[in-house]
């Protein structure tokens, strides 16, 4: 049976914990033994070994740890060891600072919940402050931030240097209740009213007074000149890398953006709506408005970023000619700019129902946020990237 929405938001996904582990020298044994003695059929009278991802896949554990403990069983390393040790004694370079590193792995663990980028040069300035806290009677000096010392320690605790995946905003200490809310709110603006239940035509797709056609979601999102994604040290295993964003909208300084439209039945209606950074006056303007492609619309604002003023020429120009005068729902953020008196009464007469998503909570609930915006992006880059090759 499918969860509700309400179970779903109640359990949020565990985020990935130090996914280091150690084996026993019996339990190696018994997977090697495994790989090398199972057969699957491959026909109706074939079979054949096991390959390793298979084996890795089966077991839970990095492939190459498999060809890796098969070198060391055919080197003969486990005849001396026993059954329930782990490693071999003696070998590798004993840590010096345990007590500072394991202070430190707890505050990077911290920070990154916090969604709040580490550099190298944090680990640097940190684990420095840790040492002088931790051996108050030791010298600076004995501590050095190495090359090798740095990778041995990301090494211990699966620590590697990632691209940032997402770029989330604080979510609301309620955002459960709130996305209820907003739920229940397009769930009660969409039931008919005197009247419009009759004279329906058969085989149209509605939900509840709305066409599929009128149900849509507009949203803007920053496009950049240059593709110079930011990156952090994270954990192995984590699939998404996010950063927090410290100020509404800080992240959208770029130098342009783009509104795109979505409909509910997936049909392209209304232009993409692209803004420039400026008056959109001056002879290269001019020169460039020539090469625009008749697919888009192109606007121009000081901050090339919308405001309440085109969003009554996206109203008038674009969305309510392709309405044929059928109620609207009209997914869209809690920007300062789609709720100005101006913008609200011309919703009125055009019977738009502008249902504003909660805030900080477009991107688990806003269809262009969390289907669109992410492969719409990937593509530009990849455009970006041919046309630099």
């Amino acid at each position: 049976m499918r969860k509700s929405l309400a179970e779903i938001l109640q359990k949020p996904e565990r985020r990935v914990e130090n996914p280091y582990r150690s084996y026993t020298v019996s339990y190696k044994l018994r997977i090697l033994s495994y790989w090398i003695e199972t057969r699957v059929a491959c026909g109706p009278t074939r079979v054949r070994e096991l390959t390793r991802e298979e084996v890795a896949y089966h077991f839970k554990i990095p492939a190459a740890n498999l060809s890796r403990w098969r070198k060391e069983e055919e080197g003969g390393k486990f005849v001396a060891m026993k059954a329930g040790q782990r490693r071999a004694g003696g070998g590798g370079r004993r840590r010096q600072w345990i007590e500072m590193e394991k202070e430190l792995f707890e505050k990077f663990r911290e920070r990154r919940a916090q969604g709040r980028p580490v550099r190298r040069s944090w680990f640097r300035r940190v684990s420095r402050e840790l040492f002088q806290k931790n051996y108050p009677t030791r010298d600076l000096a004995e501590f050095r931030f190495s090359n090798g010392w740095f990778r041995g320690y990301l090494g211990w605790h699966q620590i590697s240097l990632r691209t940032v995946t997402n770029k989330a905003s604080q979510l609301p200490k309620d955002f459960g209740e709130s996305i209820l809310s907003w739920l229940r709110f397009n769930r009660r603006n969409s039931q008919y009213r005197a009247g419009e239940g009759e004279g329906l035509v058969e085989g149209e797709y509605r939900v509840g007074r709305y066409m599929l056609q009128n149900i849509c979601n507009m949203d803007q999102t920053p496009v950049p000149f240059e593709y110079l994604e930011g990156r952090t040290y994270n954990q192995i295993g984590e699939k998404s890398i996010w950063l927090q964003s410290s100020k509404s909208g800080w992240d959208k300084r770029q130098g342009t953006s783009i509104q795109l439209t979505a409909f509910a039945d997936a049909v392209a209606r209304v232009k993409p709506l692209i803004f420039f950074r400026g008056k959109g006056t001056g002879s290269t303007i001019v020169s460039e408005q020539r090469l625009y492609d008749n697919r888009v619309v192109v606007k121009f604002n000081p901050t090339a970023y919308a405001n309440s003023s085109n969003m009554l020429e996206w109203l008038d120009e674009q969305l309510v000619p392709v309405l044929n005068r059928q109620p609207t729902l009209l997914a869209i953020d809690l920007f300062s700019g789609h709720k100005t008196e101006e913008v609200l009464d011309t919703f009125r007469p055009h019977d738009i129902m502008p249902s504003i998503i909660p805030g900080g909570c477009t991107g688990l609930v806003q269809p262009l946020d969390v289907s669109i915006n992410r492969p719409f992006k990937d593509l530009l880059k990849v455009s970006y990237t041919r046309s630099k090759s």
